[in-house]
């Protein structure tokens, strides 16, 4: 009897051992899929955060192109207030071509130049002009001079009549540039 007791003692210990074992296998395999879980969560976090800031960028890329779209149509006239020195050569031009469309003649000559002292400071040439022809030509001559968007500065304006229908107007003054 005393080995019957033995044997169900060590069956007993052998499948006590064997749940064990498997107990701590299932333990283990718990443990490592928990570890691999959170670590496949924080690579989905970790993706949605980077998509989230592409989603953002390209929203906020797509609000810049909108604003550029808007603000294009203003980049000639703001380079036509202040033109680059360059471009100065089109000022006495644009001038001879108003003269002409509003009937007056023109006299204009460039003066002297105060330069640029730095990034971001304007420029400036003198100039001086003298307009003939009548009152109402020559009021459309100045209007059609401040719709060209160039930055100007009269120094002198003086206006005589020459004759009933006939006035003479002189102009002296400076044209900004940028120093670009």
């Amino acid at each position: 009897m005393f080995d019957k007791a033995f044997d169900f003692k060590k069956s007993l210990y052998v499948n006590l051992g064997i749940l064990a074992a498997i107990i701590l296998v299932f333990v283990s395999f718990s443990y490592l899929l928990r570890m691999s879980v959170d670590h496949q969560v924080s690579v989905i976090q970790d993706i949605n955060s980077k998509k989230s800031f592409v989603s953002d960028s390209s929203n906020n890329l797509s609000i810049l192109i909108k604003q550029w779209n808007f603000v294009r149509n203003y980049v000639q006239q703001i380079s036509l207030m202040v033109p680059s020195k360059d471009n100065l050569v089109n000022f006495q031009r644009d001038l001879n071509d108003i003269s002409q469309r509003d009937g007056v003649s023109l006299t204009f000559s460039f003066g002297s130049e105060t330069p640029s002292s730095g990034a971001g400071n304007l420029g400036s040439i003198g100039f001086s002009s003298v307009i003939n022809g009548t009152q109402q030509g020559i009021l459309n001559f100045i209007q059609d001079v401040e719709n060209k968007y160039y930055s100007l500065k009269i120094s002198s304006l003086e206006m005589v009549k020459t004759s009933d229908t006939l006035s003479k107007l002189s102009i002296t003054g400076q044209v900004f540039y940028s120093g670009k």
